[in-house]
């Protein structure tokens, strides 16, 4: 590398290549995340839908018991009724006739109990409807979120691939020991190794640089460090000078 200044542009290019790929790392790695939710989500509303669907079996099995011993009083009082013109004696007459009052009780229990089955019925079938139509919503939101994080992974892992060959190109320009500096400090400053000065404030700590570095970093003959937080740093307008104006 013929200079300083082509150096210093190399370890900013490589500084941004990291954060681009740690920006779609930290993305593809949310994604397992976001795909857990949305099987929550329907997981949630297919059980409400369920849970319904079971109360109205229920509702159902419990009409049926109903009908069945409203089926059977019935036989019993219709069949009693009839046998109390064989009966003989007042004694038998009467506890035939409590019997019967006690069947006809249970009667209207049980037709009473049918009625108020067939109210929850309705209210349970709306329900139902209702959680279905909740169900179906939600299975389709899931299904096109599902299908964007898919299309979300498949950009990050194809950006990551492409900064990943971008990095290796850039590293070889890079001499060894510099490039052992860098990584040292990426690892120590949360991934931020290189930062540039503008005017006298380090952009990496925001905090401001002595006055004669920022003079030295203006000639851009050596490799600085911030004083504060231990970063590479370069002045801005130095290394990436404004273009010269056309000539008129």
């Amino acid at each position: 590398m013929s200079s300083l200044r082509e150096k210093l542009r190399v370890l900013e290019e490589l500084q941004q290549i990291d954060l681009d790929a740690h920006a779609a790392k930290t993305g593809l790695d949310a994604i397992p995340a976001e795909r857990a939710k949305l099987e929550v989500s329907v997981k949630e509303a297919r059980k409400a839908y369920d849970d319904q669907k079971a109360r109205l079996e229920n509702n159902e099995r419990e009409k049926r018991q109903v009908e069945t011993l409203l089926g059977m009083d019935r036989d019993k009082v219709k069949k009693w009724e009839g046998r109390l013109g064989e009966i003989k004696t007042p004694r038998e007459y009467a506890a035939m006739s409590r019997e019967i009052d006690i069947a006809k009780k249970s009667n209207e229990t049980q037709t009473e109990a049918g009625k108020a089955l067939a109210a929850a019925a309705s209210e349970i079938k709306r329900l139902l409807e209702a959680s279905g139509e909740a169900l179906a919503e939600v299975e389709d939101a899931a299904e096109t979120a599902a299908a964007k994080l898919d299309k979300a992974t498949a950009e990050a892992e194809g950006k990551l691939a492409a900064l990943a060959v971008r990095r290796a190109t850039a590293a070889t320009l890079v001499e060894a020991s510099l490039l052992a500096k860098y990584e040292n400090i990426r690892k120590r400053r949360a991934g931020v190794a290189v930062a540039a000065v503008v005017g006298s404030t380090c952009k990496g700590c925001q905090r401001n640089i002595p006055p004669q570095l920022s003079i030295v970093l203006q000639r851009v003959n050596t490799i600085e460090t911030c004083p504060n937080c231990h970063r590479i740093i370069y002045s801005h307008d130095a290394v990436n000078p404004p273009a010269p104006p056309p000539p008129a």
